[in-house]
């Protein structure tokens, strides 16, 4: 069992909300959050006509607003450390890697949780001056906006950890969250969730038993490949001019890649936080999510690939 101390965890998390809130950048951020969501939620015209103290409105883009401000102050998260040389000195001292992911993540989770509170406090007075909202589905609301973020911390600061540059990095955090966002509701998006899942199986599975890097990005090319052609057997089958029940066969398979991942979608599991049900294995998919891409960040910092 992996060793943890939270000393170490608990110093870079004050060291990183110490350079989030003494640079004038860490209150940019809070305040066009502020603005982008209360702007969602209040300025449309669905929001009066619909004449209920809730956040539907904000509930319908909450994911795209999440998709970019997330990477933007997760980007700087590994990214600088390295831009700074900064990161040598770290990765010299007495710290485990996973100890040093730990910190980083809580700390830009600390950020977003200041800026979703400040957000919250702000959205609650508007909804209790204009009516009565109902506490327990403001709660659920909230708590799945913060699930969602903690999800995509997790998916930027692999995106940070794999490049030096934070422009790269908030890119790759970027497309990252966008395709657990449209996973469900465009079918390449889910597709290629899929494809990215199976070649990074590949991968780890396979630097699990050989601990061979040259080895584990073959298998993640194989993975990649293997996904690919499963994902589009339904254009081979057609390119080939098969037979009618071979095409049906190859299409249906397709569909069935398809399918099985577009339940990855984020706003397949946050429906029900933006409905005041909180389920428990929503809840998981946000955790487990956060949970899994962490270990995949402790695997990249310990290989030291980038």
């Amino acid at each position: 069992m992996l060793g943890l101390d939270f000393k170490v965890v608990s110093a870079i998390f004050r060291k990183d909300m110490r350079t989030y809130l003494g640079n004038p950048t860490g209150y940019v951020f809070i305040t066009l959050f502020i603005m982008f969501t209360g702007g969602a939620a209040f300025l449309q015209e669905e929001f009066f006509s619909r004449n209920l103290a809730d956040l539907a409105t904000l509930n319908s883009v909450i994911p795209v607003i999440l998709t970019f401000f997330v990477p933007a102050i997760t980007m700087n998260a590994m990214a600088d450390e390295r831009r700074g040389g900064t990161d040598e000195l770290l990765l010299t001292l007495p710290v485990r890697d996973h100890e040093v992911v730990l910190g980083k993540y809580l700390g830009v989770l600390g950020m977003f949780t200041l800026s979703l509170l400040i957000t919250a406090i702000a959205q609650l007075s508007v909804l209790a001056f204009l009516g009565d909202p109902d506490s327990g589905l403001m709660f659920a609301t909230f708590a799945g906006y913060w699930l969602m973020g903690a999800l995509f911390i997790a998916i930027s600061l692999v995106g940070s950890t794999l490049s030096q540059n934070p422009t790269v990095a908030f890119i790759l955090g970027a497309v990252g969250c966008l395709l657990l966002v449209l996973a469900g509701t465009v079918p390449w998006a889910s597709g290629g969730v899929g494809i990215l899942l199976i070649a990074l199986a590949c991968a780890l599975a396979w630097y699990t038993f050989s601990q061979e890097t040259v080895g584990t990005l073959v298998a993640g090319l194989l993975g990649l490949a293997a996904g690919s052609l499963v994902w589009q057997s339904r254009n081979f089958g057609e390119d080939a001019e098969a037979a009618a029940d071979g095409v049906e066969a190859a299409a249906d398979l397709s569909s069935q890649f398809e399918s099985l991942f577009s339940h990855l979608s984020v706003s397949e599991h946050f429906d029900s936080f933006g409905e005041g049900v909180i389920r428990l294995g929503d809840v998981l998919y946000f955790a487990g999510g956060a949970v899994a891409l962490l270990y995949l960040c402790t695997f990249l910092l310990g290989r030291r690939l980038w």
